[in-house]
């Protein structure tokens, strides 16, 4: 049997993310460097997960100047809106009376 404390399952991870962009958005907006920070997540993994939460059409992402970089900045969409509920349901349900 898998011990789920020390791996995260997707579920989990994918929910995580949802939540920072989330947070992020509220504070103003979703940086990519402060969403990955926020999920505790290396930066090659979280790239992985945020391009199938985009390609699923569950947060949005758009390039803006900054001085003379490009940052990448993150929104959830309605449909991820819905969907992170669902994650947190599903959350409940499974992982928080282990």
């Amino acid at each position: 049997m898998v011990d789920v404390t020390k791996y995260r399952p997707a579920v989990k991870i994918i929910m995580v993310l949802l939540e920072c962009v989330e947070r992020n958005q509220r504070k103003g907006r979703a940086l990519k460097t402060r969403v990955i920070q926020c999920a505790n997540m290396k930066t090659a993994s979280a790239e992985r997960y945020l391009e199938i939460l985009r390609d699923a059409g569950y947060i949005s992402e758009r390039k803006e100047s900054w001085g003379e970089r490009n940052i990448i900045v993150y929104e959830l969409t309605p449909l991820g809106r819905d969907r992170l509920e669902w994650f947190r349901k599903i959350n409940a349900e499974l992982f928080e009376n282990l």
